[in-house]
């Protein structure tokens, strides 16, 4: 059986930053086909390896502010995200860094790995309430979640 993980990342506290946890709350109160685990996480970089591994299939759900209309999603391809991206900070590593180095490293991960990056409005106010843009973006990314694991 294939097993697939949606991890919603982000920070509770830090508005928009959270849309990601909240997503994954969503999710995890839906029916999902069997096999698909949903887990929420506020860490990057190396720290990711352990909760990537032993998954065939991985969505992501998290933040970006890349200057794009504000609750506008994008979806990437871990490849996509080659040389850096907002994964990457002066304190780790960028997400294609952290798979390659699991791999090397003789862990089991994931092969399929898809993001769903929502444009946010703030992320640097201590709130616990998403902008409205960024909220009305995470309802479509569940849809979008649950088309991505079968579930649609």
């Amino acid at each position: 059986m294939t097993s697939t993980l949606v991890l919603g990342m982000g920070n509770p506290i830090l508005s928009d930053d959270g849309v990601g946890l909240y997503v994954a709350q969503r999710l995890r109160a839906t029916p999902l086909p069997d096999g698909v685990d949903v887990r929420e996480s506020e860490v990057a970089g190396l720290r990711l390896l352990e909760l990537l591994r032993g998954y065939d299939k991985v969505v992501i759900v998290d933040a970006l502010q890349s200057g794009r209309e504000a609750g506008e999603v994008v979806r990437y391809e871990a490849r996509d995200f080659a040389g850096g991206h907002r994964y990457s900070s002066a304190h780790s590593i960028g997400l294609e860094t952290a798979l390659e180095l699991g791999r090397t490293l003789g862990y089991d991960m994931p092969s399929d790995v898809t993001v769903f990056a929502v444009e946010a409005v703030d992320v640097e106010t201590f709130a616990e309430e998403l902008s409205a843009p960024v909220a009305e973006a995470a309802e479509r990314v569940i849809a979008l979640v649950r088309a991505e694991v079968g579930a649609a």
